[in-house]
């Protein structure tokens, strides 16, 4: 004798199978690049958050010169940047900036690869950002 499952049961296996879907693409990393002023809202909305972290890539000089509020120096020039990079804890958010945006385009990419769950990078860098008028720690 065969068991049919009834209207019911199939119904309620479709929707597990749907919020099994919905969790999962939940769960999918986010990495991707942002425009300054995107990037600046969002650390706004983020500002105290233990688990967000704003990454300078840029040198200790031009650090020096100028930084967002907040952020943490990790040279992308540095021998051990990678090694560094990959001592980070994973599932923290990652907002990613350097001048002009080609080091931290490049970051993002190695975020990526090490699977990084949140990492945004910021497209036009320090220069984007105070073409916008937002202000610099010195």
């Amino acid at each position: 004798m065969k068991i049919r499952p009834s209207i019911g049961t199939a119904t309620l296996l479709i929707l597990l199978c749907y919020a099994s879907i919905c969790l999962a693409s939940a769960e999918k990393a986010v990495v991707q690049t942002i425009s300054p002023t995107h990037f600046k809202a969002l650390l706004d909305r983020h500002r105290g958050d233990p688990d967000v972290v704003l990454l300078d890539v840029r040198t200790p000089k031009e650090f020096e010169d100028g930084h967002i509020q907040g952020a943490l120096l990790l040279d992308y020039y540095s021998s051990d940047y990678v090694e560094r990079l990959k001592a980070l804890d994973r599932e923290k958010t990652y907002f990613i900036y350097c001048r002009s945006g080609n080091r931290s385009g490049k970051s993002l990419a190695i975020f990526e690869k090490l699977g990084f769950r949140r990492a945004y990078h910021m497209d036009a860098g320090v220069i984007g950002w105070s073409r916008e008028k937002y202000p610099l720690v010195r």
